[in-house]
């Protein structure tokens, strides 16, 4: 069964270089440019983890990040924060299961993931 991976990041080129990076990987991808509908999404998706930009436009991904470990429903979900900006895990006051400063290696991310989804 493929492991379905939420990715919400409001970078297009990154949007459109995800699908190459996993193709050869068990993963259903969604990926979304803002938060707009976020529950529903979540609810339709059902994602096993979630790729979060700590900036989505003017929204803060650290917010959003509190908020699905805040929920019964998300609580569980391995959220991965991505960031440009180097940050330290005791400084972005919420409880990402990791962060990953961008640039990143495809193979360091794939690791995470798969370590994550307890798939290696």
């Amino acid at each position: 069964m493929k492991k379905r991976v939420l990715i919400i990041d409001d970078d297009n080129e990154l949007q459109e270089v995800f699908p190459l990076m996993f193709q050869h990987k068990e993963y259903e991808l969604k990926a979304l440019l803002n938060i707009q509908d976020i529950d529903q999404i979540l609810a339709d998706f059902k994602p096993d983890l979630i790729l979060l930009d700590i900036w989505i436009g003017k929204v803060d991904g650290r917010v959003v990040c509190n908020y699905l470990k805040s929920h019964q429903q998300t609580v569980n979900i391995p959220i991965i924060l991505i960031s440009a900006v180097k940050i330290d895990i005791d400084d972005v006051h919420c409880t990402p299961d990791a962060i990953l400063h961008k640039p990143f290696e495809m193979d360091e991310l794939i690791e995470l993931m798969d370590e994550l989804l307890h798939t290696s």
